[in-house]
Order: structure tokens, then C-alpha cells, then sequence
């Protein structure tokens, strides 16, 4: 039995697969299926093999809980950039070879990442609804020489102590930037109560306005690059929010209960069973798609979404358990991180994606050469951390 891949960055430049299993990050050549490269951050620094550590007891108690639960390329292809669970951590690596960059903990586990667009700062949410700023490289990190232990950066090799840009007084749960039309850059951050805030960056002390319209969590945000005044939301809520964030305007509700549960018989027993847990939502480019998954019905939704008029079409579903998807950008060609730890030869598949949002496997050999060293062997389900927790996020009214 192997680790599930929980998440996927791809860097379309390189054409460079990344993956984050546990608390490692593995890169593969996407064309032939090689291991180029992985970082332990328990051992050295960098491994080109898939052998197990030595010395396990130099794993530490914590190391199951220390997952990645953010993975994101910077947009010079230069950075692999990840947040951890259990020791709270930035972590920032060379792309090129996974040696360490930088490294910071923070008080509260992280929650979302995003880069900015000149690659030099990485903004993140923690869920005690903080956001920070925290430069790429920073010059006052050295690391540490031959082992790279997450739990033995100080706060001195880190930076120093960094003071929140923003803050929330719920949970923070999702976050992006973004530029509006006049080239100004913005944050749009969302959170556990229902709330998404558009705010100026870097003067993060101005509120420019609040997308209200959402009745639960707000987990999931996306600006697709076709439609840059759009903004697409999920999360608990039984439809997708379509918005002009520039003017806060909400332009359409797309309803996705009746997409996921078509036979409800909507009667007060099955809507407390039958609820919406978006833990994902994905932009294909160049088909101009949008892929929104919902976790408690396993299931990959597919819309296009049109400029004029800007509405969202439902296209077509795909019943699958997946971790997270990355987008290729190459005529609708996407990998999928699988949740299948009892097959291990579907952790992860490419397909190609066509205009109507059906699905074809695709690269079935290279994705054998990429499973072949993918991830590592666990004894049982009971090593693997929640990895499906969106719905946790939902309050239900006490009795």
C-alpha cells in the first residue's frame, strides 16, 4: 500500500510534475515519467531514490501529521512553494534541484497560499485568519548544513517575527491576488463565515469591499485568466457564486445539489445527508473550462464559462475520489492526484479533457514510469492523515 499524492503543482515552462506525499515533495520529468529529484525534510535534503531512510528513528513523532497541505509553483518556474500542518511551516524550494530556500514556522497552521506575480513574495493564511507576506528568498535564512529539519529553524533563521497584513475574525480558509484593470493589485481572501473581502495590496489596511452572498464556508476562490473580472466561489453552499469582484456584484448562482444529488426527494431527512463540500475548483484555459470537485459525493464537476454573456454552462460530471488536479495547459490535458491507496496503480492519471468535459485517459506508459517511483509504502490506511476534511469546515446548529 502506498501514500496517497495529496497534492500537484505543474510548471508548464518545465513541464516539471510536482508532488506532495506526506511531508515530502518528489518532482518528475511529465514527458518521460523520471524522478528527477525529492526533498525529506527529515533526512538530506535532497534524494534522487526512493530509498527509505536509514536511520528511521530520526523521523520524528509527528512526522504523519506533518503533511503538505498547499503546493504551488512561482510564476518564473524557479520556486516550489508548500505549507505544513504540524510544524506550521512556509516552505520555499529550488525548483531546479528541491534544496532548501527558505523555511519559516508561523503561530497557526497554514491554511492557503498564493505568489505574487513578479515571484518574489508568497502571501499566506493561517486559521486563526491572519494573512502574511513573507519574501521568496530571504537573506537571512541559511540552511542547515547537510539536514534540513523543519523543527530546528529558529525564529533568527527565519526572518524574524513577521506581522500579519490582514486579518480575519473567522477562519481563513482560501486566498489569491490579483491585479484589476488598472494594474492595481488586490488579495481576495474568503473565510468560515461566509465572507469574501477584497482588499488593496500592499496597502492591505484598505477593505475595498465584501462579495456577500454565500450562506456557508467559503473554501474555494478562483479568477480565471480568460474572464479576469470573474470571480468563481464554492464551498458549502449548494451552488457555485459567479462574481464581478471589481464591484462586489453577484451575477449568477449556479446550482450544483441537483448536479451531485439528482434523485433527492429534497424531504428534511436527506438535506441534512445530502450537503455540498467543494474542496476544489480548477480553470482549463484553453478551452475555457471550470472544474469544481465535491468531496462528500466524490464527484469532478465541468462548466464552461462564457465571456459574453458571462455565465457558467454545466457540461458534464466524473465520478472520481480525488486529492487535487493540475492543469496542464496543453489542448485540456490534466493529471489527477487519485485517493486509491488499495490500487496503487491509480495514486495518479493524466487525461485529456475535450470541449463538452468528457474524459479520456491518456499517457498510460508515462504515467506507469511515474507511479513506479511515486510516493512510498505504508503499512496501513491508519499512517495517513484526514486528507478529505472540507466538510468539517460546515457549523451545524447545536440541539
Amino acid at each position: 500500500m502506498k501514500h496517497p499524492i495529496q497534492k500537484l503543482a505543474y510548471d508548464s515552462t518545465s513541464k516539471a510534475l510536482y508532488l506532495a506525499v506526506g511531508e515530502r515533495i518528489q518532482k518528475f520529468d511529465s514527458v518521460t515519467g523520471d524522478l528527477i529529484s525529492e526533498w525529506i525534510p527529515h533526512t538530506c535534503e535532497t534524494k534522487t531514490d526512493l530509498e527509505e531512510p536509514k536511520n528511521k528513528k530520526a523521523k520524528t513523532a509527528d512526522s504523519k501529521h506533518n503533511v503538505f497541505r498547499t503546493l504551488s509553483c512561482s510564476p518564473d518556474g524557479k520556486y516550489v512553494v508548500g505549507s505544513t500542518d504540524e510544524q506550521k511551516s512556509l516552505v520555499v524550494l529550488n525548483a531546479d534541484d528541491l534544496t532548501v530556500v527558505n523555511i519559516r514556522k508561523f503561530p497557526k497552521r497554514p491554511s492557503a497560499i498564493d505568489i505574487t506575480s513578479d515571484s518574489s513574495t508568497v502571501l499566506l493564511g493561517d486559521k486563526f485568519g491572519d494573512v502574511y507576506a513573507v519574501p521568496i528568498r530571504d537573506v537571512t535564512y541559511v540552511p542547515t548544513a547537510g539536514l534540513s529539519k523543519i523543527s530546528q529553524v529558529s525564529e533568527s533563521e527565519s526572518g524574524g517575527e513577521l506581522d500579519p497584513i490582514l486579518g480575519h475574525v473567522s477562519m481563513l480558509v482560501d486566498l489569491l491576488i490579483t491585479e484589476d484593470q488598472n494594474g492595481l493589485r488586490h488579495i481576495i481572501s474568503s473565510d468560515r463565515d461566509e465572507h469574501i473581502r477584497v482588499t488593496k495590496y500592499p496597502e492591505s489596511f484598505l477593505i475595498e469591499r465584501f462579495c456577500l452572498g454565500h450562506e456557508q464556508y467559503v473554501s474555494q476562490l478562483l479568477i480565471p485568466s480568460w474572464c479576469p473580472n470573474t470571480l468563481i466561489s464554492g464551498g458549502g453552499d449548494d451552488f457555485l457564486a459567479h462574481w464581478d469582484w471589481t464591484t462586489g456584484e453577484l451575477l449568477e448562482k449556479v446550482d450544483v445539489h441537483s448536479i451531485l444529488y439528482p434523485e433527492s426527494e429534497q424531504n428534511e431527512s436527506e438535506a441534512q445527508v445530502e450537503e455540498v463540500a467543494m474542496s476544489g475548483i480548477w480553470q482549463v484555459p484553453e478551452l475555457q473550462l471550470i472544474l469544481a470537485y465535491d468531496e462528500t459525493v466524490k464527484m469532478l464537476l465541468v462548466f464552461k464559462l462564457h465571456k459574453e454573456p458571462r455565465e457558467l454552462e454545466y457540461l458534464n460530471k466524473f465520478s472520481v475520489s480525488i486529492l487535487d488536479v493540475a492543469v496542464t495547459g496543453d489542448s485540456g490535458k490534466v493529471w489527477l492526484s487519485i485517493d486509491d491507496t488499495d490500487n496503487n496503480n491509480q495514486l495518479i492519471q493524466k487525461f485529456i479533457i475535450s470541449g463538452k468535459g468528457e474524459f479520456t485517459a491518456t499517457d498510460s506508459d508515462v504515467t506507469a514510469r511515474i507511479l513506479d517511483k511515486a510516493s512510498f509504502n505504508i503499512a496501513s490506511r491508519d499512517e495517513v492523515v484526514a486528507l478529505h476534511s472540507i466538510a468539517l469546515l460546515r457549523k451545524h446548529a447545536e440541539h
